[in-house]
């Protein structure tokens, strides 16, 4: 039987976080029939507090988010568990320990996929997951190299498209009867992970030769099916719903003459909001219309200086450390896309009438660093209620928690098995489950 206490009783007589004896959340409740969504987002470089944080006189960053603030929940106390620094950025989704920008890339899978793994077990989408970048490299020669990638599989980064216009015809071009593009180019990212789940398999054929008892046979059974929903992301018949359109977006089909076939020009810094919103709404269409159910979104690097199209322009990273009111301007830009975002999200529903996307959504929207390249006391947020299953509209104060225990949380309130989000760890953040 579980025992549920207060907060006060779970701090009294400890400050050590080893010692913090947080709630593991109670079961998946049967009411978990809705359409969830998760979509991840970064937020790269973080923002000194005094301009994230609500308060009696608003928040300079999330000023662009004052409509949504009922469907907002701001985390704070949180550190990076593992890592510091912009090496963080492998660490923040994934909870891996990443000791420096030498270290090699986490061996599991971030949120993204956990959470993925579990949606396509119980109810497959077309598109197992999606990934989108604005810039996430400062050019395209640094695709995906020195520590940039901030989502993974197992054990290989996840590749992504930055050119909207490939994205838009992959993922929608089929619908019409259009052939779809050729997969992104890069460092081989797809390979290592079709060679990656050949040596799964192989090994889990071994086990299963030797495996004694019921219980050992299902729990390989178990691993046999989670592997082969890992693929290559997209289910055995990836037919999208109805309610999907190939109908042109806008924000593409004006990029189109500058980005189609043309991958370099996707990292043209003087194209970055146009490629920051084409993203935006590419990603909304697919999460609406019931394409996938997972999706993220990479704008900029962690060490990257695309241009923030304020005070008539501001280098990110370089900014992120000099002026801190203009860097919050700046991260008020990056607040701007995301309020694009959730009014894109917030609309009925068509797998749920009577609830919108937003409600049964989780957009999460955290920080590897602050400023100051410290990981502690980062500053996170996420939108959406997930069907119910998180509370919104407030702040939760979690003085000694990591990004380690948010992630196990949001797991559990997708219905993820505590085996398969268990590198995430056993603690759970009580206070944030509705």
């Amino acid at each position: 039987m579980q025992v549920k206490l207060s907060r006060r009783q779970l701090l009294a007589g400890t400050a050590a976080l080893a010692a913090l004896p947080m709630l593991r959340p109670s079961a998946a409740r049967a009411s978990d029939e809705r359409p969830l969504r998760l979509i991840v987002m970064p937020l790269l470089n973080g923002v000194d507090h005094q301009y994230f944080w609500p308060g009696p006189a608003g928040s300079l960053v999330t000023e662009p988010l004052t409509g949504y603030m009922d469907r907002l929940t701001f985390v704070r106390g949180l550190d990076i568990d593992g890592s510091h620094d912009h090496m963080a950025v492998r660490s923040m989704f994934t909870g891996a320990p990443i000791a420096s920008y030498e270290s090699p890339d986490p061996v599991v899978p971030s949120i993204d996929q956990v959470v993925a793994s579990h949606f396509q077990a119980t109810a497959p989408t077309a598109r197992r997951s999606i990934h989108l970048g604005a810039l996430p490299a400062s050019s395209l020669e640094l695709y995906q190299l020195y520590g940039r990638s901030t989502f993974f599989f197992d054990p290989a980064p996840l590749d992504y498209d930055a050119n909207p216009v490939t994205a838009f015809d992959r993922l929608f071009g089929e619908l019409g009867g259009k052939p779809s593009p050729p997969p992104p180019t890069g460092p081989e990212p797809l390979d290592l992970r079709d060679r990656s789940r050949e040596i799964l398999a192989q090994e889990l054929a071994e086990l299963r030769a030797r495996a004694e008892g019921s219980s050992q046979i299902d729990k390989l059974a178990q691993h046999q099916a989670a592997l082969e929903g890992m693929g290559s992301g997209d289910t055995p018949n990836p037919t999208a719903p109805a309610s999907c359109s190939d109908a042109t977006i806008a924000s593409v089909e004006a990029l189109r003459p500058e980005l189609s076939g043309n991958e370099a020009g996707a990292y043209r810094h003087d194209l970055y909001e146009p490629i920051f919103d084409a993203q935006i709404d590419i990603l909304a269409r697919a999460v609406v219309c019931g394409m996938t159910r997972v999706a993220t979104l990479q704008a900029n690097s962690a060490d990257g200086n695309a241009l923030v199209p304020v005070l008539g322009g501001r280098p990110h990273h370089d900014t992120s450390h000099g002026s801190q009111p203009e860097f919050a301007l700046c991260q008020q830009w990056y607040a701007s896309k995301l309020a694009r975002l959730l009014a894109a999200l917030d609309v009925d529903d068509p797998l749920d009438p009577g609830h919108t996307v937003l409600d049964n959504s989780c957009v999460l929207w955290m920080a590897e660093c602050n400023p100051n390249h410290a990981s502690n006391d980062i500053v996170a947020l996420y939108a959406g209620g997930l069907g119910g299953r998180l509370v919104t509209g407030t702040t939760v104060d979690v003085p000694g928690a990591t990004n380690r225990h948010l992630l196990r949380t949001l797991c559990d309130a997708a219905g993820v098995s505590g085996s398969d989000s268990g590198h995430f760890g056993e603690m759970a953040i009580s206070e944030v489950r509705a």
